[in-house]
C-alpha cells in the first residue's frame, strides 16, 4: 500500500484543492506545473515519499539538468512554488480537518497585509479515491478561461505528447464561437 506521501498524492491534493476552492484554481494549476517540472527529474523511488525528500537538492538537480530550458527567474519561481506545494501537502496530510490556506483576496484592491483563509469544505469522496469517469494513469487540470469561469480537463494522460497536445489545442480552437 502506498504511504500517501508520493508525488502522485501531491498532484491529487493540488487538483483537489483547486477543484474544491481551497485555493484559486489558477494557483493550484501553477503549483501543479512547477511540481511536474521539478519533481519530474526524480527517480521512481524518490517520488514515492516526498516527506523524506531533500527538496532543495531536488530543485538544484532540476536547475542543473534543465537550466538551458528555463530562464533563471523561472527556475527560482518554480522552486518557490514546489516548496509551497509540498509544504501545503504535508500540512494537509498532518491534519486534514483543520487545514487552511492563507492567500490574498482578489475582490478588493491588493494590499500586502490583506489575507483570506480558505477552509476545507466537506467532500463526498475520500482522499485518493478515484472519481467515476477518471482513468488510471491520468490527471485533471483546471484552466481559468475568464473571471468566474474555470474549465477542468479530465483524463489528461500522464505521458501526453506534444503532438497529442497540439491535436487537443486544435480541437478546442474548433469549439470557439467567434
Amino acid at each position: 500500500m502506498a504511504n500517501a506521501y508520493s508525488m502522485d498524492d501531491l498532484l491529487e491534493f493540488l487538483d483537489h484543492a483547486g477543484d474544491r476552492g481551497l485555493m484559486p484554481a489558477a494557483t493550484a494549476q501553477a503549483l501543479v506545473v512547477a511540481t511536474r517540472n521539478i519533481l519530474g527529474i526524480l527517480t521512481e523511488d524518490e517520488k514515492t515519499d516526498l516527506s523524506q525528500l531533500d527538496l532543495n537538492a531536488a530543485i538544484q538537480r532540476f536547475a542543473n539538468k534543465r537550466a538551458k530550458d528555463f530562464n533563471p527567474a523561472s527556475i527560482k519561481e518554480y522552486g518557490r512554488r514546489v516548496r509551497r506545494a509540498v509544504e501545503l501537502f504535508l500540512s494537509w496530510r498532518e491534519d486534514p480537518a483543520n487545514f487552511t490556506i492563507k492567500t490574498r483576496t482578489t475582490s478588493a484592491p491588493r494590499r500586502k497585509d490583506r489575507e483570506v483563509e480558505y477552509s476545507v469544505p466537506a467532500t463526498r469522496e475520500a482522499p485518493g479515491e478515484q472519481i467515476p469517469g477518471e482513468t488510471a494513469g491520468t490527471y485533471r487540470s483546471a484552466f481559468p478561461v475568464r473571471p468566474g469561469l474555470v474549465v477542468t480537463l479530465v483524463n489528461v494522460p500522464n505521458d501526453l505528447s506534444s503532438t497529442e497536445a497540439e491535436r487537443l489545442a486544435n480541437f478546442i480552437k474548433m469549439l470557439a464561437v467567434k
